[in-house]
């Protein structure tokens, strides 16, 4: 789980458009700029190198900003290499106490700057998760309320939302499950009672569940939880942004089913996790999870090993909230083994870290451990005073669950209230759309009948002009009438031959996915299944959106292609690389294109090209205007057509495209009104030895706003 996902969101949101295609802008300005704006533009690749998840080139060109700005003396640019090294700190180890030290640095270095203001959105988020997870919860509160009052004056709602946002978080790690459901639903006035931009429905859920799991209705935040993942779409806003829902999330959602006492669902999805490919970072939350899993299973030599691991990595990245869970488990576990004195041991780590950052619950659990361990050593006294203090505390935490489940309450009837108001409303459209189409019936048989009215009188008048003239002029009018309706047959003819055509592709494509789908079950590949069968769900929901249109905008033609690529680079293991490249005047969101024109030779480039390579391959796509025509260029250093056919003629299973003939007819279609050189021009590419380099696809089409 990321903290504040709202102010993660409005971090990002800075950072512009398409990450690939801005790094290789960036990359090509670098090699034109010199001195202090060389160190911005390291910075900025660094900074897109740590939203798209690439740490090694994160870490050198942050290392080479640093270098370059100290050597210049250049003040701003140390401080944005030293914020780019807290994040790469934060996100890729989790070093919770280093990422703080380094947030420190950097803001020193910006307050000899001046522009301290903006700085916020970009250091925050990184500062606010170490001190959270360092359970330095009053200092955050402090530096939260600052930057609450600073968005509040300048009427910056997304900072007020994620400011918001991590108040309720607070509130939540200390037992105060009141102010915690108070502060999340405060973010829905302040966005007008739905979720906004900044803050989804997925976050909003994942967080309704668990406040619900902290006032102990485990069944509603298990409702919470399915709707958190099934709202999840990763990637809408940037790569490493509010809607990822990481390993603490899903630890989380099995730890929902252990506590309803359904435990073969918990090692369900516990046994999704791969542990032989995670990270250290995400293994601590594994470990601790599981572990106290088996302890509510009484299972407690399964539970001490996998505990004493979570809890060595976590104290290493001084992650203090599950440090505390770490240290009291151990605690519970050794308690119900016999071993009083290790459990008092480590239940006094515990209560000290709990007291310093005032956990409630933490504090009650320790307190447990303490008057049960002395009451079963024979230590009553002990055991007595532990006694009351645990009843004590334990009475405050059942006050602030009854408090938070008073929240929840108002929360789901005001819910409930909206629904209703909402479905009313929705009623009341429906029965005002009905009376309007009557109204339009109405009107539309009354002008009809004018006109039958009108068209006999004047039939009447003409036959007393004489039969012989009313007879050439229904001759002439049947003539003209043949006519418009031989071309109206025509024009239907065409629109139904071209959604023939478009209803032929999408089949196409959803069955070459679907195998794609099954082949990574029968290779029992489940993540990859999964992470296949999500962008194919998006992908299908494009088809069938676009498919709807004659024309789409290249916006999303090039959006459903990118898509499509991932898939296709995925299900192929990366075995190719691809770019997708048009000029920056080209305004993608006026042109028309057809759906699906491009695919069928980036799909026949893939499968004939480049997959029959040993050595990985590239693709890459232009796209660009000329003289009214619309020019896709899609060209693959592989095999050559030649080679391919040799290949395939002696393939026992033949890929046949049907794509490539239902796009070419398509194409011809529209351009049957033009001259008849062909759209389509293929090109094989060759080395300077006469070797086959690859195959070039050109596709003209007219140019449609």
């Amino acid at each position: 789980m990321r903290l504040f996902f709202s102010i993660a969101a409005l971090f990002f949101l800075t950072r512009g458009l398409g990450q690939s295609l801005k790094i290789d802008s960036l990359n090509k300005q670098l090699s034109t700029v010199h001195d202090t704006s060389r160190v911005d533009c390291l910075n900025a690749i660094s900074d897109q190198y740590i939203n798209e998840g690439t740490r090694d080139s994160a870490d050198y060109y942050q290392q080479k900003a640093l270098s370059e700005a100290q050597k210049l003396d250049y003040i701003h640019g140390i401080a944005e290499a030293i914020r780019n090294a807290a994040g790469i700190t934060l996100f890729y180890d989790n070093d919770f106490k280093t990422t703080e030290k380094l947030c420190r640095e950097s803001l020193q270095w910006y307050s000899k700057t001046g522009n301290k203001g903006k700085t916020w959105d970009y250091i925050d988020f990184y500062f606010m998760n170490a001190l959270f997870w360092q359970s330095k919860f009053d200092e955050m509160l402090d530096l939260v309320n600052q930057r609450y009052e600073v968005a509040k004056a300048t009427n910056r709602l997304l900072y007020m939302e994620g400011t918001t946002e991590a108040k309720s978080d607070v509130f939540y790690m200390k037992g105060n499950f009141d102010s915690a459901f108070y502060y999340l639903l405060e973010i829905n006035r302040l966005s007008k009672g739905a979720p906004s931009y900044s803050f989804p429905f997925s976050v909003f859920a994942f967080r309704m569940g668990r406040l619900h799991r902290g006032i102990g209705d485990y069944q509603t935040a298990l409702i919470d939880y399915r709707q958190t993942f099934l709202n999840d779409t990763k990637g809408s806003i940037e790569d490493r942004d509010m809607l990822i829902i990481d390993t603490r999330a899903k630890m989380e959602f099995a730890e929902l089913f252990a506590l309803n006492n359904q435990f073969d669902s918990a090692w369900y999805y516990y046994h999704l996790f791969d542990t032989t490919r995670a990270a250290e970072k995400d293994l601590r939350i594994y470990w601790v999870s599981t572990g106290e899993t088996y302890l509510l299973q009484k299972k407690y030599q399964n539970a001490l090993p996998n505990l004493k691991r979570g809890l060595v990595i976590n104290q290493r990245l001084n992650d203090q909230t599950e440090v505390k869970r770490a240290l009291l488990d151990m605690a519970k576990t050794y308690l119900e083994t016999g071993d009083n004195k290790t459990a008092i041991a480590y239940a006094k780590e515990g209560l000290a870290l709990s007291i310093q950052s005032k956990s409630r619950q933490f504090i009650r659990d320790a307190y447990y451990v303490f008057y049960s361990a002395f009451d079963k050593m024979g230590l009553k006294d002990s055991a007595f005073i532990y006694y009351k203090k645990y009843m004590e505390m334990k009475d405050i935490v059942v006050s602030d669950q009854t408090k938070g489940r008073y929240m929840a309450y108002n929360y789901d009837q005001k819910y409930k209230l909206l629904d209703a108001e909402k479905r009313l409303t929705e009623d009341q459209l429906k029965q005002a759309s009905l009376q309007k189409i009557l109204l339009i019936i109405g009107i539309s048989i009354v002008m009809l009948c004018g006109l039958f009215i009108i068209r006999y009188y004047a039939l009447k008048r003409k036959n007393e002009a004489g039969k012989r003239q009313i007879a050439e002029t229904e001759l002439q009018k049947q003539k003209i009438e043949n006519m418009v309706t031989e071309a109206g047959f025509q024009s239907q003819k065409a629109d139904l031959e071209m959604k023939i055509l478009r209803a032929q592709m999408n089949p196409h494509f959803i069955f070459n996915s679907l195998n794609s789908i099954n082949r990574f079950i029968l290779q029992n590949n489940r993540q990859q299944a999964s992470e296949y069968l999500t962008k194919f769900s998006r992908l299908v929901r494009m088809i069938l959106q676009n498919s709807q249109s004659h024309l789409i905008t290249l916006e999303s033609e090039l959006d459903a292609l990118g898509l499509y690529l991932e898939m296709e680079a995925l299900r192929f293991n990366f075995h190719f690389t691809y770019s997708v490249i048009y000029p920056n005047d080209l305004d993608i969101t006026m042109i028309k294109v057809p759906p699906l024109v491009i695919q069928p030779y980036v799909e026949n480039a893939i499968w004939h090209g480049l997959m029959h390579k040993e050595e990985p391959g590239h693709l890459v796509i232009e796209a660009e205007e000329s003289e009214g025509y619309l020019f896709f260029t899609i060209r693959d250093d592989g095999i050559g057509r030649a080679q391919s056919a040799i290949l395939t003629s002696k393939s026992a299973t033949r890929h046949k495209s049907m794509g490539l003939k239902i796009t070419s007819d398509r194409i011809a279609m529209m351009r049957k009104m033009e001259e008849n050189e062909s759209a389509i021009t293929i090109n094989d590419l060759v080395h300077a030895d006469g070797s086959a380099a690859g195959t070039e696809v050109i596709i003209k089409i007219p140019v449609v706003i």
